[in-house]
């Protein structure tokens, strides 16, 4: 009962943060809401709470897909957080939080599938800097699809929408870069660490997600490459984003949901 009660008043303040950052943003030019923010930061502790007593409960063995995703965006809404400090993301938060929110009331609801294998601290390395790659290009993703509405406002003379109240194009472009650059350098420390840590990176049930995740990598280094040499931006940048993103995902989550969901 008091999971349930701490989940309700997760997702509550969840949802009051995005609703109001949403309303306060449009008349005061994309800044930042205080009720918003102290909001949502207690909806991160209390997300946090509920995690880390999962966690807890399961002595440090792999969480199942549904623990896994409230774990990831809790770890996501932990980074945006910290970076909105020195960045302006608060528009990424208006469709973060409500994602958070159903991600808490599916980890409550929905059954637990979990092994019963406890971790070793070198697999705990490998998955920290998983998880931490996987929130910053997370945010990427959703940067670059305030990037590519912006992009296409502009191209057609439409300034209308969240357009009128985000940053320039310029910086908006800037920050989905900067986050691609540090996505990326955890992105290769959790393919390395998982190498050197994980004895079965090739194996039958996960060579997929391996094959996955080196693809993603190779699409973010030709990204970055291109951008720094061929000085690739907007358009492509945003296409090679989010299909890095979504082969993260299918590496990821794509594989857990067939392994737990479909093949039980």
């Amino acid at each position: 009962m008091t999971a349930l009660i701490i989940a309700l008043a997760t997702t509550a303040t969840y949802l009051f943060a995005a609703g109001h950052q949403l309303q306060y943003a449009p008349k005061h030019r994309g800044a930042s809401s205080l009720p918003a923010l102290i909001s949502g930061c207690i909806a991160i502790i209390l997300h946090a709470y509920l995690v880390f007593s999962a966690m807890t409960r399961h002595a440090l063995v792999p969480l199942g897909f549904i623990e896994a995703s409230s774990l990831a965006f809790l770890l996501t809404n932990i980074v945006a957080a910290l970076l909105l400090l020195i960045r302006p993301l608060q528009t990424v938060l208006i469709g973060l939080f409500p994602l958070s929110a159903l991600a808490v009331l599916a980890s409550l609801l929905a059954p637990s599938k979990v092994a019963t294998n406890t971790l070793e601290p070198g697999v705990v390395i490998h998955i920290a800097c998983s998880l931490a790659a996987n929130a910053l290009l997370a945010l990427a993703a959703m940067q670059a699809g305030l990037v590519a509405i912006q992009d296409r406002q502009l191209r057609t003379h439409h300034n209308l929408g969240i357009t009128r109240w985000l940053p320039p194009l310029q910086k908006m472009e800037r920050l989905l870069f900067e986050l691609l650059w540090i996505g990326f350098a955890l992105l290769s420390l959790a393919i390395i660490s998982g190498f050197v840590f994980l004895d079965d990176m090739l194996a039958q049930h996960v060579a997929h997600k391996t094959v996955f995740t080196v693809c993603a990598w190779l699409i973010y280094a030709s990204l970055l490459w291109g951008h720094n040499r061929l000085g690739w931006r907007s358009r492509t940048a945003v296409k090679l984003t989010v299909i890095g993103f979504l082969l993260i995902l299918l590496a990821y989550f794509g594989s857990k949901f067939v392994l737990e969901w479909l093949l039980n």
